[in-house]
């Protein structure tokens, strides 16, 4: 089975430090430390505290502008201390590698499901705040930024779905839950259309995205707006379910400074739903985090107690 995460070229730690020193030649390329593979790009941290990232196949280099755009947009709007990455370098040497590569100064903190517990409620306020204020952002401001609506496609969305599906049928039988939440995606339409009131929304949240002060369980960043859009703010609470369970995602929205309406939490139940099971499906694909993904989807199916 063909992995859609693979790159489409070979990246080794020579090569990185090698295009790095031609494209910028101030920066330390000794001993560069792999951060981390998304489905965009690599991530590679230099001696010097700089992170650049390497797009994983061609037209990935696209999405640095625009991206760079939503920086701007948001880091005036975050509560003190809370950073975004800024892009200060782009460069490109098509000998050494063939797309542009981008570099943004090393934010501290660890990813959030690392900190310690202890933390969660005092992180639990902070991701409220810090969520109001990103969804402050008005449609306007946005739009003006280049931030586009979300495209329902329909057709995308079915292909999208079918192999995780596909993935998780032929493992039936290992886990009442996962078989049960598979027998509930083959059965719900998918999404055709949002009709509610569009807000600015990172759209890809996850713990790996929101970094924290190990030491004071304090909120430092928040990584990876290339998919940032105008759509539906219940979204961004999607991680939270999945992670934390519906008891967490509640706390969260005790310090969320927005009023949300009276179909949130049914929109935010079936999204959980969803989009955990194409998770864990593509965490088989990639063979990686399965065990993490499968507690995600017990999380979004355990039934919150809500009127729908």
């Amino acid at each position: 089975m063909s992995n859609p995460w693979d790159p489409d070229r070979t990246l080794t730690r020579e090569v990185a430090a090698d295009a790095i020193a031609a494209c910028f030649p101030t920066m330390e390329t000794r001993d560069l430390t792999l951060l981390g593979s998304g489905w965009e790009f690599d991530a590679w941290l230099t001696r010097d505290g700089w992170i650049v990232r390497f797009p994983r196949r061609a037209g990935m280099d696209e999405l640095l502008a625009p991206e760079r755009r939503v920086h701007q947009l948001v880091r005036p709007v975050l509560p003190p201390g809370i950073e975004v990455p800024l892009v200060e370098h782009v460069g490109q040497t098509p000998d050494r590698f063939p797309y542009r590569i981008a570099a943004h100064r090393f934010i501290h903190g660890i990813p959030a499901d690392e900190v310690d517990q202890t933390f969660l409620p005092h992180l639990a306020a902070q991701l409220g705040e810090a969520l109001g204020a990103i969804h402050s952002i008005t449609e306007p401001r946005a739009r003006a930024a280049g931030v586009l609506e979300m495209d329902y496609d329909e057709e995308g969305q079915r292909e999208w779905f079918a192999l995780p599906l596909e993935v998780l049928s032929a493992l039936g039988g290992r886990d009442p839950v996962v078989d049960q939440a598979v027998r509930w995606a083959r059965q719900v339409d998918l999404p055709t259309s949002y009709e509610g009131e569009l807000s600015f929304i990172h759209h890809d949240l996850s713990p790996d995205h929101v970094l924290v002060d190990p030491g004071s369980g304090r909120l430092t960043g928040i990584l990876d707006w290339t998919d940032a859009i105008l759509g539906d703010a219940a979204r961004d609470f999607v991680f939270l379910v999945a992670w934390g369970g519906w008891d967490y995602a509640e706390e969260v929205l005790k310090h969320y400074p927005r009023v949300i309406d009276a179909g949130f939490r049914s929109r935010l139940d079936f999204m959980a739903r969803l989009l955990t099971v194409a998770w864990l499906g593509y965490a088989h694909v990639r063979g990686t985090e399965v065990e993490k993904l499968t507690g995600w989807l017990h999380n979004a199916f355990e039934r919150p107690q809500f009127a729908t």
